[in-house]
């Protein structure tokens, strides 16, 4: 039995059923993966401090599928949880229904541009916060 203290709520995106649920995880990495239906990689940061979640490999599955956060694509399911405190994630900030107005299932995703990926590696934190904060910068908050 899961230990409640541990239970965080989030916010799980699934394009091919076109819902955003309330959804229960934990503070295991296994909990975030099977959420997502994968490994899960960094997908963006809100102004809430929510952060999104996505399956690494959403785009190389078969027949895979899209939504748009704030006009980003993203493909499989995303997972929001809430901003990091002492070294994990808290409660999800937003709404169910405040993300329902920030998304979209109507996206179109051209692959061949999208295939063609810059990878980013950071090395050190502080890379890796500069990285958000211009995205942030970019995204015009």
């Amino acid at each position: 039995m899961q230990n409640k203290g541990f239970e965080m709520r989030a916010i799980l995106i699934d394009p091919i059923k076109q819902s955003v649920e309330p959804y229960t995880i934990n503070h295991h990495l296994s909990s975030l993966q099977r959420a997502v239906g994968g490994i899960i990689a960094f997908g963006t940061e809100l102004k809430t401090g929510d952060v999104l979640y996505i399956d690494d490999e959403g785009l190389l599955k078969p027949n895979p599928s899209f939504f748009a956060l704030r006009g980003r694509a993203f493909a499989g399911r995303g997972l929001l949880v809430g901003p990091e405190r002492g070294g994990f994630p808290i409660d999800v900030v937003s709404t169910v229904d405040d993300i329902k107005k920030l998304m979209s299932f109507d996206v179109n995703v051209d692959l061949d541009r999208l295939l063609t990926v810059k990878s980013t590696t950071f090395n050190s934190p502080a890379e890796f916060f500069d990285y958000l904060r211009a995205q942030r910068a970019a995204d015009g908050e």
